[in-house]
């Protein structure tokens, strides 16, 4: 039996906020269920998103070991944010224009969290969620970092997450109907590139997720065909 938006994306929220607790607030869960609900979010969300198995099978081999080096990370990775910015496509087609942005938002987010996790600038994120800094200062904070470390697209990824959190943070409900699909469509794309490029981003860094990138890629290329 199929399982509706609605449902699916409860479901999955649920499970990959109850996966980043376990992870990185140390609470104690039944290990095997966890697991299991993710394995079958993975597989329900494959068929949902039509990804092809690419994210069944990912989440299956990460799931071996949720407390193995990274592995759990990038379950939480993978899962949370293909799913993210495939519900902002389904929000998208409903004209939930705003939900799409907001959704795309929380993306790029938590995927420029796990950059600075891994490049050894956490203090960043930590700065930003305290409220002492706002998000353009914190990127560019991040873009700074990352320049003399080889990666020379960093002020590009700085500009477009600033454009995707922008388009949520101030979105504007009286703009013509052309208008706010187009800022959706632009924040759901600008979120896809985010997702990809903070992959490359740590593969330049000697510290690549656990999934296949090159997967990965075909996720939020399907994603992206949706709308």
């Amino acid at each position: 039996m199929a399982v509706g938006f609605v449902a699916l994306d409860r479901r999955i929220n649920r499970d990959t906020e109850a996966l980043h607790d376990f992870l990185w607030h140390g609470e104690k869960k039944d290990g095997k269920s966890l697991i299991r609900s993710l394995r079958n979010d993975a597989r329900a969300a494959d068929v949902f998103l039509q990804l092809g198995g690419r994210l069944r099978t990912n989440v299956d081999e990460l799931a071996e070991d949720l407390q193995s080096s990274g592995k759990g990370e990038s379950l939480f990775e993978l899962l949370s944010h293909s799913w993210g910015l495939g519900a902002a496509t389904v929000l998208y087609s409903k004209r939930n224009y705003r939900g799409a942005a907001d959704r795309s938002k929380s993306v790029i987010s938590s995927a420029s969290i796990g950059v600075c996790a891994n490049a050894g600038c956490f203090e960043f994120v930590e700065e930003w969620e305290a409220g002492k800094t706002d998000f353009e200062t914190y990127t560019g904070k991040l873009a700074d970092f990352l320049e003399p470390k080889g990666f020379m697209d960093s002020g590009q990824f700085k500009r477009v997450m600033n454009a995707v959190y922008e388009f949520a943070m101030n979105w504007n409900a009286v703009a013509s109907k052309s208008e706010q699909t187009l800022a959706a469509r632009t924040s759901i794309e600008g979120a896809g590139w985010c997702l990809l490029t903070s992959v490359s981003i740590r593969e330049l860094l000697g510290a690549p997720p656990w999934f296949s990138a090159r997967d990965f890629a075909g996720i939020v290329e399907r994603i992206i065909g949706r709308m």
